[in-house]
């Protein structure tokens, strides 16, 4: 069944609207190197202004997903080209997770993760000590679900910050975002998280032990796979 694009009932927020188009884009309305129907046009399909079209055509534009040419129309580009703010987007789509883009995340995480451990052993200043220090005290501590997983991901994200790597701490807020939005589905496991590791992992830091803190992290965020597997049972 081919995707459509449906009138909106009321006036929409251009991140709304955003949004709209992305899914219908992804989903198959128009395919890459195709158009979408002229401004006008679009503007009448969703029952929106043309000021409030153009906005939302503008962050698809930032995301590197349309190219709008002037005297050539809107042109849908291949989605694999696409900043990876569009990883939002991707991870769901009608309300449903798609559970090969969360493996993809947690991959990422697993694999530039490792390396963060070793960066924050070999970088990490007395204030950041300190303050894992401080969060290690409240995790240990911790018994409710949600803020354990929350101290749990906070944790690791210190890490990124001691590792003074720019990177690193951006792909980290990167996946944060998609944690603290869909936090649901970080919290099955979140009864099952064994504080030793971590604390090992500091640890580590404290003793300036890259190869130890690479090797704990690497089992630390093998629980995100655990994680996923869960998913996929139920």
């Amino acid at each position: 069944m081919k995707t459509e694009l449906i009138p909106v009932e009321k006036m929409k927020a251009p991140e709304q609207i955003a949004e709209m188009l992305l899914k219908y884009i992804l989903q198959g309305g128009v395919s890459p190197g195709e158009k979408l129907p002229p401004e006008r046009t679009l503007a009448t399909q969703l029952n929106v202004t043309r000021a409030t079209l153009r906005e939302a055509l503008k962050k698809l534009e930032q995301l590197k997903l349309i190219v709008i040419h002037q005297g050539k129309g809107i042109i849908v580009e291949d989605f694999h080209k696409a900043s990876i703010d569009l990883i939002f987007s991707l991870l769901v789509v009608n309300g449903e997770i798609d559970l090969k883009i969360l493996e993809n995340i947690l991959e990422a995480r697993e694999l530039f993760g490792t390396d963060v451990a070793k960066l924050a052993a070999r970088r990490a200043d007395e204030k950041d000590i300190e303050q894992m220090k401080i969060l290690m005290e409240k995790l240990v501590k911790t018994t409710d679900p949600a803020t354990l997983q929350q101290l749990d991901f906070e944790f690791f994200r210190q890490l990124a910050l001691a590792s003074k790597n720019m990177v690193y701490i951006l792909l980290m807020n990167t996946i944060k975002i998609i944690h603290d939005k869909h936090l649901n589905l970080f919290q099955p496991l979140a009864t099952n998280i064994n504080t030793s590791i971590q604390q090992e992992i500091l640890e580590a830091v404290i003793n300036r032990d890259e190869k130890k803190a690479a090797r704990k992290a690497q089992k630390f965020l093998q629980v995100g796979m655990e994680l996923l597997k869960f998913l996929k049972s139920v």
